[in-house]
């Protein structure tokens, strides 16, 4: 199983699909009769409510209104205030109903306060509004999601990664993050986080040409990467991409921006100078086969948290998801344990049952024993609370139906640490 971004995004754009919701937040006000049947009938207005939370960008044009309508609507007065840290912010529109203002400026992130009120005198003539309240966060559209780990970690800028570090036979950890925009047709976008964790074998690296051929766990066609640019590769579709290479002693990372903002990271760490075989751990009892019982695992863990815009610019919901992929060894052929299912890697309880949730598997892949190779119908996973995303323990039972008919029971633990 590959990782390919341009799959990734179908399956994570279907997912979300299905999540989100548009939402709206209105109320109505009417008021009867006043005591003085001379005043104008203000009060026979509906309005709707402003939202209680907003997203927009820092330098976004800002609109709301109110949109009073009913007799008398456009002799209301109305006062409004619109204030970011402490101070107030210029705006047009004041006595109206409707206001707009330039979302301003703002460091990693910040709320604006806005509120509004009848003017005196007509608060006491008009019945049913309420002082309406909003918050809008204001998103600093030059803070990039990653890199996670603080900027002094990366090490030194150099302009070649000093490949002497690697050294044949080591063992090394490679973690790529980036983060990247689905557009919708409603002009609703999804915003997806994605980190993949792997392992490899250094077979040799090439300090001109920049390059690296490795042994790959899972990946047995990936013999060879190039340091000068992230193997998970990010789009940059409104500007130029440039890279950026970090070094320190036992680590370098690979930092892509777009237009200056950092979308892509990948991080190369080393584990252990020589060939490490352990990297976790499996216990699997069958059925009808013999039991697998080893620390000779390797693995990947790919996870994903997506976080859905309405076109208005406010977040409506969010998802997350998981995929590890256990390999090792069955009566001396490859086998492989797969998970996928939705949820984060310390969700503690994961059905496999297909008819719950299609999405949540098990499966197996076994060279020695293909009638198994099939996806969970039932079961269930238990992941541990104190899971991370490179840590990661869980215990399972899941039945199969084989290619011959009949079914098969599974259950066993396992470990996998790419850390």
């Amino acid at each position: 199983m590959k990782y390919k971004i341009g799959k990734r995004r179908s399956v994570i754009s279907r997912l979300v699909l299905s999540t989100v919701v548009a939402l709206s937040l209105s109320a109505c006000g009417s008021g009867g009769s006043g005591d003085t049947p001379s005043t104008p009938t203000v009060q026979n207005i509906t309005y709707e409510a402003l939202p209680n939370f907003l997203t927009v960008n820092e330098g976004e044009v800002v609109r709301l209104s109110l949109n009073t309508k009913g007799s008398g609507a456009s002799e209301l007065k109305f006062k409004w205030t619109v204030r970011y840290l402490n101070q107030d912010i210029s705006f047009s529109g004041q006595g109206t109903d409707t206001i707009s203002f330039i979302a301003p400026d703002v460091d990693s992130q910040g709320t604006v306060q806005v509120s509004v009120d009848l003017e005196a005198g007509q608060s006491k003539q008009t019945f049913g509004f309420q002082n309406q309240y909003a918050s809008l966060n204001i998103k600093d559209l030059n803070t990039s999601v990653v890199p996670t780990i603080p900027a002094q970690e990366l090490g030194e800028e150099v302009s070649q990664i000093d490949t002497s570090v690697l050294i044949a036979g080591s063992t090394w950890i490679e973690t790529h993050q980036s983060n990247f925009r689905i557009n919708q047709a409603d002009n609703s976008y999804n915003m997806v986080d994605l980190t993949l964790i792997r392992s490899f074998v250094v077979n040799g690296a090439e300090q001109n040409l920049q390059t690296v051929s490795t042994d790959y766990c899972g990946f047995n066609d990936l013999k060879s990467i190039k340091l000068n640019e992230s193997v998970l590769e990010t789009e940059c579709p409104t500007g130029v991409r440039t890279t950026q290479l970090f070094q320190q002693e036992s680590r370098f990372s690979i930092v892509q921006k777009c237009d200056g903002d950092i979308v892509g990271l990948s991080t190369f760490k080393k584990k252990s100078s020589e060939q490490v075989s352990s990297l976790g751990s499996l216990n699997l009892s069958f059925q009808n086969y013999s039991d697998i019982q080893t620390k000779e695992v390797c693995g990947v863990i790919a996870t994903t948290h997506v976080k859905a815009y309405s076109a208005s610019n406010q977040e409506v919901t969010s998802t997350d998801s998981t995929a590890i992929r256990l390999l090792s060894q069955q009566e001396g052929s490859d086998f492989e344990l797969r998970f996928a299912f939705n949820d984060t890697t310390n969700g503690l309880l994961v059905s496999l049952n297909r008819f719950f949730d299609e999405n949540n598997t098990a499966a197996i892949l076994s060279a020695a024993y293909p009638e198994l190779n099939a996806s969970s119908e039932s079961g269930m996973l238990t992941l541990d609370l104190q899971n991370t995303t490179s840590h990661i323990n869980g215990e399972f039972y899941f039945t199969v139906t084989k290619t011959t008919g009949s079914e098969e029971e599974v259950e066993g633990e396992f470990t996998l640490i790419l850390e």
